[in-house]
C-alpha cells in the first residue's frame, strides 16, 4: 500500500494471488488526484511503462479547474558521444496540459501529434550537449521545465 497524501491510498491488488498482473486501486481520491497514472518498472535492462490509465474525479461541489504541473519533471542526463537518451515529462492539471519537446525555439514534438499529460522524448546518436526544455500547457496556463543532456 502507498500513501500518496493524507487523503489517498494506492493498494496493488493481485487478482488470484499471482504478481504478473495487477490492478491499482484508489481510495478517497479528490480532484488534485486527477491525471494519467502508470506503472514503470525499471531493472538492469532498462525501463518499461504500462499503458496509461486517466482517473477522472467528479466531485458534487463546484468543479476546480488546476493549472498544469510537473509531477514527473524532466531529469539531467549524462551521456557518451554517439550515446542514446530517453527523457520523461508528465504533467497533470485540470483540464490535463499537452506536453511537447523543445530544443531551443525549435518544436520536437509535432503541434498535430502532441500528446496529453505524458511525453518520452527518445534521443539517439547524441553528438553534443543541449538543454531540452518539456512545455506543459492548458486553457489555465504553460508552465517548463528543462533538462540538461551532457556528452561526456
Amino acid at each position: 500500500m502507498l500513501l500518496l497524501s493524507n487523503l489517498i491510498c494506492i493498494h496493488i491488488i493481485h487478482p488470484g494471488g499471482t504478481p504478473i498482473r495487477g490492478a491499482l486501486q484508489i481510495e478517497h481520491s479528490e480532484e488534485p488526484d486527477q491525471g494519467k497514472y502508470e506503472c514503470v518498472a525499471t531493472n538492469n535492462d532498462g525501463t518499461r511503462y504500462s499503458a496509461p490509465a486517466n482517473l477522472y474525479v467528479r466531485e458534487l461541489r463546484e468543479v476546480r479547474r488546476v493549472p498544469p504541473r510537473f509531477s514527473i519533471p524532466p531529469t539531467d542526463n549524462e551521456i557518451m558521444p554517439g550515446g542514446s537518451v530517453n527523457i520523461t515529462c508528465v504533467a497533470v492539471g485540470s483540464p490535463m496540459p499537452y506536453v511537447k519537446w523543445m530544443l531551443g525555439a525549435e518544436d520536437l514534438t509535432p503541434e498535430d501529434d502532441m500528446p496529453i499529460g505524458r511525453n518520452v522524448l527518445e534521443l539517439t546518436d547524441v553528438r553534443q550537449s543541449a538543454n531540452y526544455t518539456c512545455v506543459a500547457m492548458s486553457t489555465l496556463g504553460v508552465i517548463e521545465a528543462v533538462a540538461q543532456i551532457t556528452v561526456k
